[in-house]
């Protein structure tokens, strides 16, 4: 009877710890507890079923296949599954303009995506009434002389009208005035950006990059057809869209960038991986995971956490200049070298660890900073999806985790 529950209890702790590689030898046991020795390896085999279920979600990867009907714990989490995958479904829905998408499970998130959505539906029926009001604003404008001179001081924009057979100006508005005086050979030059003989519609309009004195400038020009007293003219109304283009780059800059850290974001680091992977890039791609980020939290606050995840995010964009270094969330990083072979990967990420763990900010602090990490390397040849590599990467990190506990626990 010893024998046979020191074997079920070992048994047990291994499922515990590593389910799939967990055997019973049914022949060491009383035949009484046979039976439920069976009972208990099922269990086991539905726990590791789970386990390999769980972390694919945990990844991200909804196109995993879900254990058998049988296995009802995973029941939960193939529901969990299902809402997912018809959430991915009804963000792109919303990515394509469809703002009817709503969602009415997952408690909080739901009520903070049917709130973001119904802002950008409210958003574009805003600018959709503000293009509408200046279609018809645009749709008012005479070409006529008289209406042309009386108009065009009252508005922002730059006002020509311009000779076709010798750009000579027959007529422009103050602000335009003030243009030609700051660069007499400013007219030329714009013509020169724009179609020859070409007529654009009421509503159309070329927007076109303007260097002036070693400075680029973004003008957006309406260009029209008219007679001018007799002479054959073009009518330019031009903006000067430079702080529009500029406020749209910062845009983007933030659509890919981690507010945290100001590195790259996991929206833009799959990009970036997917791209290279089209591309048939060689490659390598690190799996960094920050070691005992809660313990952090929990001991010293989440401010101290945060510093912990900036200065790793630090250490980690010195690898090397035309690495991209992205943070997928929480405590875990992604780094995309390029031409990068294991051997060197795993010598410089040797010495990050290293620098990581005598950072100067430590010095005074009861703080340990370290870092584990899973290396992938890719090459023309590659046959993986990015799922499948950042699956390869997270399970090389987790071992690597394992090793260096058991090196740790091994010298206290």
């Amino acid at each position: 009877m010893s024998v046979t529950s020191d074997l079920l209890f070992a048994y047990l702790r291994e499922v515990f710890y590593k389910t799939s590689e967990t055997t019973l030898d049914l022949d060491k046991l009383d035949e009484d507890y046979t039976l439920f020795a069976k009972g208990l390896m099922y269990f086991a085999h539905c726990i590791s079923q789970y386990n390999e279920f769980a972390s694919a979600l945990a990844r991200g990867d909804l196109s995993i296949k879900p254990p058998p009907p049988e296995n009802e714990l995973a029941a939960p989490l193939k529901t969990l599954q299902a809402s997912l995958k018809h959430l991915t479904w009804q963000t792109q829905q919303v990515a394509k303009g469809d703002y009817k998408q709503r969602v009415d499970f997952m408690g909080e998130f739901a009520d903070a995506f049917n709130t973001m959505v119904g802002q950008l539906s409210d958003r574009q029926a805003k600018l959709e009434n503000e293009i509408s009001i200046s279609r018809k604003h645009a749709d008012a404008m005479e070409k006529n002389s008289f209406l042309l001179g009386e108009l065009t001081e009252h508005i922002p924009e730059q006002i020509f009208v311009v000779s076709v057979e010798n750009l000579g100006i027959l007529l422009a508005n103050e602000i335009a005035q003030l243009e030609i005086c700051n660069d007499p050979d400013y007219i030329s030059k714009l013509m020169k950006l724009l179609p020859e003989g070409e007529t654009l519609g009421r509503n159309d309009y070329i927007e076109v990059q303007f260097t002036q004195e070693s400075a680029e400038r973004y003008l957006r020009v309406n260009k029209y057809q008219i007679e001018w007293h007799g002479e054959n003219a073009v009518a330019l109304i031009v903006s000067d869209i430079s702080a529009e283009k500029e406020q749209l780059k910062q845009l983007e800059g933030f659509a890919y960038r981690d507010a945290l850290t100001g590195a790259y974001n996991r929206f833009y680091g799959l990009l970036t991986l997917n791209d290279w992977l089209n591309a048939g890039k060689s490659f390598s791609l690190i799996f960094v995971d920050l070691d005992n980020l809660k313990y952090v939290n929990d001991m010293y606050g989440h401010s101290e956490g945060d510093t912990y995840i900036t200065k790793i995010c630090g250490h980690l964009q010195s690898y090397s200049q035309d690495t991209v270094v992205c943070r997928l969330g929480g405590d875990e990083y992604m780094l995309l070298a390029p031409f990068a072979d294991f051997e060197d990967v795993q010598k410089r990420m040797e010495e990050l660890q290293n620098s990581i763990q005598n950072d100067d900010y430590l010095d005074d602090k009861d703080i340990y900073y370290s870092i584990s990490f899973g290396i992938v390397t890719v090459d023309e040849s590659n046959e993986m999806s990015s799922s499948d590599i950042l699956s390869v990467a997270d399970e090389r990190m987790y071992a690597h985790k394992r090793i260096r506990k058991k090196e740790r626990q091994s010298i206290g």
